[in-house]
């Protein structure tokens, strides 16, 4: 990323005042999501539009050092962070029922990303959108940050695009899968072993814990152990570029491993929410809105076919195994929204039960999304 010439109220080498104004901005936008609206919009989009603005208005510039060592150094970490509780043995045995109709969804996503990469015409960016799309409906927007970082895809403007569709039209199926949860033709049809969905399950609620400074201290220490030693791995084997699937690999078996001590450490994901808030502010200070707005009608139609297809892998699986509409929606939930929207779902509609299930998918797909992104856009790509 080329430094933008010193038009900007902020110089492009001027890293600490850049640094303030993003950390103002993550602020702002964390704030936000706390609101009522915030909570339908998300606290990254306020993040992206309050960049955009101060960009155009030459406050910040629309490229510099400092975003570059955001992409190289924070996105990795972040993804580091996330996954010191994927632990998979608690994935699999807490999983249950739930794990099958996630892993079918999953399998949704990727078929869906890769024919509507076929289908529509995406631009010189179509491998590089399968990816990042198909990894941040797996996982979460941590695995669509880390994708870009490793498949080199940079581009502010056809980023942001991406981000804002996936927030206008992610959004949209949340909500039409919460709402699903009271329709009569749908809970009918999935209603196998549905009245165990309200059992009160005893230890679903932990009490939070207040982050220390080791708590951080280990807990970053750990993320940045597994990403020199990710990286010095995929050096060795030729392939640097794709160093955050082995840095995955990495933090996966620490988790694994110290699965019984790490879950004493409070606050990875505090640390690593922060980092991906600056990812997002640099998306948005390098983003073109006229570009960003011109790529919206073929992107919005290829995000629609990938959820029309993780549907009905989704449905498939519930006629297979049995599962019911609870299931359904966790597993959906957890695949396109992540943990924090399937738990709370959960918690919502009083399904105690699937409280641990969406949470322990949702963790599954924080360490399936590199791989998922990053080996579609080997197929698709030149």
């Amino acid at each position: 990323m080329i430094p933008a010439p010193a038009t900007s109220l902020i110089p492009a080498d001027n890293a600490f005042a850049l640094l303030a104004v993003f950390f103002a901005i993550a602020v702002i936008g964390a704030s936000l999501e706390k609101t009522k609206i915030g909570r339908r919009v998300s606290g990254v989009m306020f993040v992206i539009a309050l960049a955009i603005v101060l960009s155009h208005f030459d406050i910040i510039p629309a490229s510099a050092p400092t975003y570059d060592l955001i992409w190289t150094y924070l996105v990795p970490l972040a993804i580091a962070l996330f996954l010191l509780r994927a632990d998979l043995f608690s994935i699999v045995v807490e999983g249950g029922r739930t794990l099958v109709a996630f892993l079918f969804g999953a399998v949704g996503v990727v078929v869906g990303a890769w024919l509507g990469a076929q289908l529509l015409d995406l631009g010189p960016f179509g491998a590089q959108y399968a990816a990042v799309f198909s990894a941040t409906y797996v996982g979460g927007s941590i695995n669509f940050a880390a994708v870009a970082e490793a498949i080199g895809f940079r581009d502010p403007t056809a980023l942001a695009a991406g981000v804002a569709i996936d927030n206008v039209i992610g959004l949209s199926y949340l909500v039409m899968a919460g709402a699903a949860a009271s329709w009569t033709i749908f809970t009918r049809r999935f209603a196998w072993r549905a009245d165990t969905l309200v059992d009160t399950v005893v230890g679903t609620d932990e009490t939070q814990r207040i982050p220390t400074v080791i708590d951080l201290a280990l807990a970053l220490g750990l993320a940045s152990l597994a990403c020199a030693a990710g990286n010095a791995i995929a050096a060795a084997l030729g392939q640097a570029s794709y160093a955050i699937l082995y840095i995955t690999l990495l933090m996966v078996g620490i988790a694994t491993l110290g699965r019984r001590w790490l879950k004493s450490i409070a606050g990875p994901e505090l640390a690593a929410t922060l980092f991906m808030y600056l990812f997002f502010a640099l998306l948005g200070a390098g983003a073109d809105i006229s570009a960003m707005l011109g790529a919206a009608p073929s992107l919005f139609g290829y995000v629609l076919i990938i959820f029309a297809t993780h549907v009905v892998f989704i449905l498939v699986a519930a006629r297979l195994f049995k599962l019911n509409y609870g299931e359904i929606i966790i597993a959906s939930t957890a695949c396109i929204g992540g943990p924090p929207i399937s738990i709370a779902y959960a918690v919502l509609f009083g399904w105690r039960k699937l409280a641990v299930p969406a949470v322990a998918t949702g963790v599954l797909g924080y360490a399936l999304g590199n791989f998922v992104g990053i080996g579609l856009f080997e197929v698709l790509g030149p």
